[in-house]
């Protein structure tokens, strides 16, 4: 049985390249049935979260159940998703399209977890997109207390987020809480990944092609959904060379100088959800306009862009009357109507004032306070994918100057996606 288990285990490092150490921690803190010890597994985006903590659930044979925490917006719905996933429990018409059971306070939650640990034994609740959970003290408090409640420690629970919750520990009385880090991946993880995904006939051509991919997009770009995605379409147009006869695919040289243009073409397309396309189709879609999609950001990175577009086309003088009061919707009184005055051409904006509108925006309502460290994580987030300029010095540190470099296409395709009335705020 040692052997398999060994045997499994290697498989899983072997299926997840540069993830070997995060598989045998989790495999450490899971494979224990005894070891209640809640987990949380962080990260980036696109590192292997989600389908390395999966893929060691399934291969220890551990009944478990997946919440997404954004999803399930509250209490109720993730309980009885819990349990009715735990039970295996498939809505149908013959029930009516019912969960397992209704589960509307923590001892029926409770109740219900103590049912499944005495018909399956050890059991793992894995809370996806955690990061909300921070916010909701009553749920996070009964969480760590269910080995407690459940007279057990059959339960595990496990959390996954991009990041720590602020004072973590603080936010969890100082219960014990084991952490898995998952790093950036670095080029060569990247490379070993990526090859899996050549396609058939190409092989050669593709192992010549990744590590030039790799080295345009890592500084900008270590999402690896976003790169597989990126790297598929960019691969076509580094071959349509060869497939047009113009090159022969064993001249290296030729091929790397003319497609050098697509490399850089597939960097300024980093995020941006747009099929590869020719120039002749990228001018064509320019005109009609693009259709959907957005960007594959954070949405807090996505009403930062928003904001962004917004402090470069409107007056100044006009953002409290602008956005003072918004309602998820236009801004409203007889202030806004006469203020509805924006710029014809993009103007530089201050920090403070982007951070401003946004938060104003979202609802946040911290006006012109210190900026929090996720925002100016994700305003240098759109500042390498040059979304975003810095217009003043570097050595001008009190007054960041930034200016818009987003196109409208993709600010109102981001609109669109947020349900956010772009239209209001730009009219004259």
């Amino acid at each position: 049985e040692n052997e398999l288990m060994a045997a499994t285990r290697s498989a899983l490092c072997s299926a997840w390249p540069g993830r070997e150490r995060e598989i045998d921690r989790l495999w450490e803190l899971l494979e224990e049935p005894d070891l209640a010890l809640p987990t949380f597994v962080y990260g980036p985006s696109g590192g292997g979260k989600s389908g390395v903590l999966r893929a060691v659930l399934q291969a220890l044979g551990a009944r478990h159940a997946i919440l997404d925490c954004v999803t399930c917006s509250t209490a109720r719905s993730l309980f009885e998703s819990a349990l009715t996933q735990l039970h295996r429990h498939v809505p149908s018409a013959s029930n009516g399209y019912t969960g397992w059971a209704p589960c509307d306070s923590a001892p029926a939650f409770v109740a219900g977890l103590q049912q499944a640990v005495s018909e399956y034994g050890r059991l793992v609740l894995v809370f996806d997109n955690a990061a909300g959970l921070g916010e909701r003290k009553e749920v996070l408090t009964l969480l760590l207390s269910l080995h407690t409640l459940c007279g057990s420690a059959a339960v595990s629970i496990v959390f996954v987020a991009e990041a720590l919750w602020p004072e973590a520990h603080e936010l969890t009385a100082f219960a014990p809480l084991a952490t898995v880090r998952f790093g950036g991946y670095s080029k060569a993880q990247l490379e070993a990944i990526l090859a899996v995904d050549a396609p058939k006939g190409c092989e050669a051509a593709w192992r010549d092609f990744l590590p030039l991919f790799v080295s345009y997009s890592y500084e900008i770009c270590r999402d690896l959904h976003e790169l597989r995605y990126l790297c598929r379409g960019a691969f076509g147009e580094w071959m349509r060379p060869v497939h047009d006869g113009l090159i022969d695919a064993g001249d290296k040289g030729a091929l790397l100088r003319a497609g050098k243009v697509c490399l850089q073409e597939a960097r300024k397309r980093v995020y941006a959800r747009e099929a590869p396309l020719t120039r002749k189709a990228e001018a064509a879609r320019a005109v009609d306009g693009a259709d959907g999609g957005g960007l594959a950001l954070p949405t807090s990175a996505k009403w930062l862009l928003l904001s962004a577009y917004l402090a470069s086309r409107c007056r100044p003088g006009m953002d409290s009357a602008l956005f003072a009061s918004r309602q998820k919707g236009a801004p409203s009184s007889r202030r806004a109507k006469r203020a509805r005055a924006t710029y014809d051409e993009p103007h530089p904006f201050t920090m403070q004032r982007l951070l401003a509108i946004c938060a104003a925006l979202r609802h946040a309502g911290v006006g012109g306070g210190q900026p929090m460290a996720p925002e100016l994580t994700q305003v240098a987030s759109l500042l390498r994918l040059r979304l975003l300029h810095r217009a003043s010095r570097a050595e001008e540190l009190d007054a960041v100057r930034l200016s818009c470099a987003a196109p409208l296409e993709l600010v109102d395709a981001t609109a669109r996606e947020l349900q956010f009335d772009l239209e209001v705020y730009l009219a004259v």
